[in-house]
Parts: C-alpha cells; sequence; structure tokens
C-alpha cells in the first residue's frame, strides 16, 4: 500500500523512510506521521532540503533554515541575530570582547561594579582603570585610579598610586573629612578674625565675641570629641600658632554660657591673641 505524504499532513500506516517524503516543499516544514504500532508515530522537520525526525535530544538549530529553538537542550546559534521585541534571558555570559549598548535609560541593581575583573598583577596591569565620559568635540572627562602617580600627603609621606580627575572637583557639601585627620577643608570658608591684648598674667580665657555658640563655629558639632572642637581654631599667641591640645572650646565664660576659649594655662600680661575660625552663623 503506498501513500503521499505532503508537509503537514497526518498519516494512519507505516512512517517508511524520510526519502519517500515529499521534495517539494520548504524547510522548516512539518510532517506528522501515525499508524498502529509507535514506532510509525513521529514529527520530522524539513532541513537543509531533508527531512529530520524529531526526538528527545531535539533537532540542532545550527543545520536549519527555519525558525525552531529546542527550548529543552542544549544549541549552539551560529550567524548574526535580531530580536525586534523584548528579551527576557536569566542569566547571560558574553564570551566576546565587545559590548555595545544602545539604550538611552539604564538601571542598574548591584550596587558594586567591578572594573578590570580577572586582574591577576599587584595592581592595574594597564596603569589605569576608570570611566570615561564622552563629551562630544570636547575634551573627554575621566575619572580614573592611576598605578603612575606619585606625590606626598599634607604630613610629607611619600604615597604611590591615586585617584587622577582631568577636570576640577567641586564639592556641593559643607566639608570634606580625610578619615586619617579631623581637620576641616571647605568649600567656602566664612573667616572670622578676633583679636585682644591680655589684661594681666592671671588671664587664660577669651570671650568670642563673633557667634553666639561655639556650635555656630562650623566644624563643631554637639556630642563630638573635645579634641575635634579644638581644631576648629586657630590661635596665635605673640603671633605664634598654638597647638589644639593647648585650649579648649566651651559655652561657659564665668558661668554666662557664653562661647568662650581657655587656654591650659595663663598667659603673660600685654600679649597679642589672635583666634581664626569659620562660622556660617554670625553674632547679631
Amino acid at each position: 500500500m503506498s501513500y503521499t505524504r505532503y508537509a503537514g499532513d497526518r498519516f494512519a500506516g507505516p512512517t517508511g523512510l524520510p526519502s519517500s517524503f515529499p521534495t517539494d516543499v520548504a524547510d522548516g516544514a512539518i510532517l506528522v506521521t501515525s499508524g498502529s504500532n509507535s514506532a510509525d508515530q513521529a514529527l520530522y522537520i524539513k532541513v537543509d532540503g531533508s527531512w529530520e525526525q524529531v526526538v528527545q535530544t531535539g533537532v540542532v538549530l545550527q543545520n536549519m533554515t527555519g525558525h525552531f529553538l529546542d527550548q529543552y537542550s542544549p544549541q549552539d546559534i551560529y550567524a548574526e541575530k535580531t530580536f525586534h521585541e523584548l528579551v527576557t534571558i536569566n542569566n547571560l555570559t558574553v564570551t566576546g570582547t565587545q559590548t555595545i549598548l544602545n539604550t538611552v535609560d539604564s538601571s542598574i541593581k548591584d550596587n558594586l561594579i567591578i572594573l578590570n575583573s580577572g586582574e591577576s598583577g599587584a595592581g592595574i596591569t594597564l596603569q589605569s582603570g576608570g570611566i570615561q565620559i564622552d563629551r562630544g568635540s570636547a575634551a573627554d572627562a575621566n575619572i580614573l585610579f592611576d598605578e603612575t602617580i606619585t606625590g606626598r600627603d599634607s604630613h610629607g609621606a611619600l604615597y604611590n598610586e591615586a585617584f587622577n580627575f582631568n577636570f576640577e572637583v567641586h564639592v556641593t557639601g559643607d566639608r570634606l573629612l580625610k578619615s586619617s585627620e579631623t581637620g576641616i577643608f571647605q568649600t567656602m570658608v566664612n573667616s572670622v578674625h578676633e583679636t585682644g591684648i591680655t589684661s594681666n598674667a592671671s588671664t587664660s580665657s577669651f570671650l568670642l565675641t563673633g557667634i553666639n555658640t561655639i556650635y555656630d563655629i562650623d566644624g563643631v558639632v554637639v556630642g563630638e570629641a573635645a579634641h575635634i572642637h579644638q581644631q576648629q581654631v586657630q590661635c596665635y599667641v605673640g603671633g605664634v600658632l598654638q597647638m589644639p591640645l593647648q585650649y579648649t572650646l566651651a559655652n561657659a565664660l564665668g558661668g554666662t554660657g557664653q562661647p568662650t576659649l581657655t587656654f591650659s594655662e595663663n598667659l603673660f600680661s600685654g600679649v597679642n591673641v589672635d583666634f581664626v575660625y569659620s562660622a556660617s552663623v554670625r553674632a547679631t
């Protein structure tokens, strides 16, 4: 008994050999056969001009010119592919050397982005790494960590490696603090300069008249240690800068609650004293 089979038709009877299936159909066509025996029931797909039976391991996509993807088996995808609608990927590993994104709005949930991943040397092998901002016809802006930078810190100690900004850094906050120091570095200093002369040899405390409270001095915060407060005021006695540990700040002159600077020992009579500090709020 002979059968005439066409792509997409279902037949009862032996499946026969794929060579006997219709040849005048395009790649991607489907042929379903059925019969009384389980071996007679099969699904075939036209691939590269020949019929291939679909089994549990799937049909390898690289041999097909149709539009079939096997959702259960691993596949190698060759040639350039273009996806025009939303594509959802659970995990993505890019093994190539170039990734180009034309997205306008990017949102990244990760709170830590690693650059120069996989570095095996002591430092950045390519000497620097960071972020470059394309500014069109103007010079690009860079935020780089540079292994070649050397210099000395505020204590005179030599350092190697540092961040490199090729433009000025503008800080909108009121201060920058170094972790190793408690000094204040302000973007705008509201300088107050007070002067006085000791009246007798028992003088040690001076009223600060430019402010209403010591907490009007920039950098003096309620609850911080006294030595941090002291470092926010520069004191000169006879033109000589005094160490902060030689004086204290308090709102306590004569029990009046007024802002006061007190030296650890009495000064000589007739000595010129100068106080310099920054205060955003002045005495009224």
